[in-house]
């Protein structure tokens, strides 16, 4: 049987190895976006509209997060510098609509768990949308990323909105967790759609 060459030159990601890359990059990305907001740039935004808030907020963390999965991605996806502006402005979209207040919100932990279901398949929702727009030209299978990036950030979301609401603390803990899992889940799901790309793209 002879080797068929990889399309592009682009490396088949390993699926551990891939799955490790991404979740360093996420929560390298979080971590430099949460400096950069407890640096200053949160404090000299508290008097903002919830609206330009959300939309300053969702910028920070989607374009540190977005530029840091794009050096895993750089060579693996066909025109992957279009990762960050699209991670941005699904972040940017959802969290201005978030801080002001036109998704709702829970209380108790039911509540909780089912706001972050809610509010965590819309993140997806609108994430996959704008990431698989990339994907589309490089992964065979790239429609299921928008059903993989729902179902991950939904449930990502229950778990970290539900652990804050059971433990009562303070901080960004839902944010933490629920990304941490949300990355887990999406990178998992993305590295198989990479390996999978022998065939043309299915758009």
């Amino acid at each position: 049987m002879h080797h068929v060459p990889h399309p592009a030159g682009r490396a088949r990601p390993a699926s551990l190895a891939f799955w490790l890359q991404w979740m360093a990059a996420t929560a390298v990305g979080l971590a430099a976006g949460m400096a950069t907001l407890f640096a200053g740039l949160g404090a000299a935004l508290r008097t903002a509209p919830p609206l330009l808030f959300g939309a300053v907020l969702g910028s920070v963390l989607g374009s540190a997060c977005g530029t840091a999965q794009w050096l895993v991605l750089r060579r693996r996806v066909r025109g992957a510098g279009m990762w960050v502006p699209a991670t941005v402005a699904a972040w940017a979209l959802f969290w201005a609509l978030n801080m002001a207040g036109a998704f709702g919100q829970g209380s108790g932990v039911g509540g909780m768990v089912l706001e972050g279901l809610g509010h965590g398949a819309l993140f997806g929702g609108l994430l996959g949308v704008a990431q698989w727009w990339v994907l589309r030209g490089t992964a065979r299978g790239a429609r299921w990323w928008v059903p993989a990036s729902v179902g991950g950030w939904a449930v990502s979301a229950a778990l970290g909105d539900g652990l804050k609401a059971a433990l009562g603390g303070e901080g960004p803990i839902d944010l933490a967790v629920g990304l941490a899992a949300g990355a887990a889940v999406t990178g998992a799901c993305l590295g198989r759609l990479l390996r999978d790309d022998r065939a043309p793209a299915a758009r």
